[in-house]
């Protein structure tokens, strides 16, 4: 990694502390100088604008969420429903650790709301796909079931209901609102059978 690489990973990294801790329009350029002990024109030099360093976090924060979810979705250990329940625990954590600057973003900065917005409906078409067809493969999900509409009736969920002014209208955290919206949805495709298959398994390990 070269020497600009490393101070802008050390920005962004700093930028997200400040970001989640005291809000996107409470922190300000000079106060992450300040921070990082670097002159404002350094900071300027790797990002031009606060909104453009706001971008940036976004994208690096997706980048890790996926790259979690990976790692769960890879776990051979794990059938469907445990992957199934990690991934909802991941989401629904990160999700609840940025609740104050998810509200921030939506209130006062739109088009960074909006950005972030895009970048979601990226990640859960990326990792959510294949998480259906790991499903399919599994039995666990019908294979009848067109894999996009499934893709895009979670987009839907996830983009009316996952949202700060929504989450406050229900007065539910998104630990309580992401399990059991994606849960009613899924339970509708689920064949039972991988579920049923396990004991099974369990029973003939036990007599042999």
């Amino acid at each position: 990694m070269s020497e600009a690489d490393e101070a802008r990973a050390r920005i962004l990294e700093k930028a997200e502390e400040f970001f989640l801790t005291h809000g996107y329009s409470r922190v300000t350029m000079d106060e992450l100088a300040a921070e990082l002990r670097m002159s404002k024109k350094t900071l300027y030099r790797h990002f031009s604008s606060k909104e453009e360093l706001g971008e940036a976090a976004i994208v690096a924060s997706f980048a890790r969420i996926g790259e979690e979810l990976a790692r769960v979705a890879g776990d051979e250990r794990r059938d469907f429903a445990e992957r199934f329940h990690g991934f909802v625990k991941v989401l629904a954590g990160r999700y609840a650790r940025a609740g104050p600057v998810l509200r921030d973003l939506q209130r006062d900065a739109p088009a960074l709301w909006q950005r972030l917005l895009e970048v979601r409906r990226a990640a859960v078409q990326a990792n959510f796909g294949g998480l259906i067809a790991q499903g399919v493969k599994a039995g666990a999900l019908r294979a009848d079931v067109e894999p996009r509409l499934l893709i895009r009736m979670v987009l839907t969920l996830v983009d009316q209901v996952m949202r700060p002014d929504v989450l406050g209208e229900l007065g539910m955290t998104a630990e309580q609102v992401l399990p059991g919206m994606l849960g009613v949805m899924l339970d509708g495709i689920r064949t039972g059978r991988e579920a049923r298959s396990r004991p099974a398994e369990k029973t003939r390990g036990a007599r042999s």
